[in-house]
């Protein structure tokens, strides 16, 4: 779960959306310091100084594309989440942004708490798809998830995809910011409730499902 006094970076080029999210996010008890930006340039010289926790990510802005500034966050802050809150409601567009290593992507008519519960969702490590657009998006990546990962929360589903790219718990760790052990304790709670014996049958039941392509690769 977050720690209180996350920083949280709102970037959009519109004042009225950006200056209203960063108001109720700045009541949250969880965060902590709320800082805005306009721009490509502005925010990624704020990702630098600031080293925001979660950035809540407009794609149309005047200087630059946020699908192409998103890759540049995710270097300049590593561990940060990233959600995408855009009016552009387009399945290859969610893709191409999950690709780039966001954690969400939530169209702006979201009603203001969705969005507000959706940023700190991101923080907390999980997958966020608003119900605008998570049809059309996963529909793309495969069927329906089987009822024996449904069950799983979104965070357990991110682990899963990346165990399905084979990555080892030290990189889900540093992706996830806790600890090997964690990992560990919460992949073996994983296996027994999705039927697998060993990790060898988890990457085999993540490939099915496609969950490897639900989350950015690890290094």
């Amino acid at each position: 779960m977050a720690e209180p006094g996350a920083t949280v970076l709102v970037v959009d080029d519109h004042p009225i959306v950006r200056r209203g999210l960063a108001a109720l996010l700045q009541v949250e008890p969880w965060a902590g310091r709320v800082v805005e930006a306009a721009t490509v340039r502005a925010a990624h010289e704020l990702a630098v100084t600031e080293r925001p926790d979660v950035v809540v990510l407009d794609l149309g802005l005047p200087d630059g594309d946020g699908l192409e500034l998103l890759p540049r966050l995710r270097r300049a802050v590593p561990g940060c989440a990233v959600l995408v809150l855009t009016m552009t409601n387009d399945d290859a567009m969610v893709r191409a942004c999950l690709d780039a290593g966001a954690n969400g992507y939530v169209l702006k008519e979201t009603e203001p708490t969705a969005i507000v519960r959706s940023v700190r969702a991101v923080l907390d490590g999980g997958l966020v798809l608003g119900p605008a657009v998570a049809a059309g998006a996963l529909s793309r990546t495969g069927p329906a998830l089987p009822p024996r990962l449904a069950q799983l929360d979104p965070t357990e589903l991110r682990i899963l995809g990346w165990v399905g790219q084979g990555a080892n718990n030290a990189q889900i760790a540093r992706a996830l910011e806790v600890t090997e052990k964690t990992v560990r304790n919460r992949l073996s709670a994983i296996l027994p409730r999705i039927g697998a014996a060993d990790r060898v049958q988890a990457v085999l039941i993540a490939r099915e499902a496609g969950l490897h392509q639900s989350v950015p690769p690890l290094r």
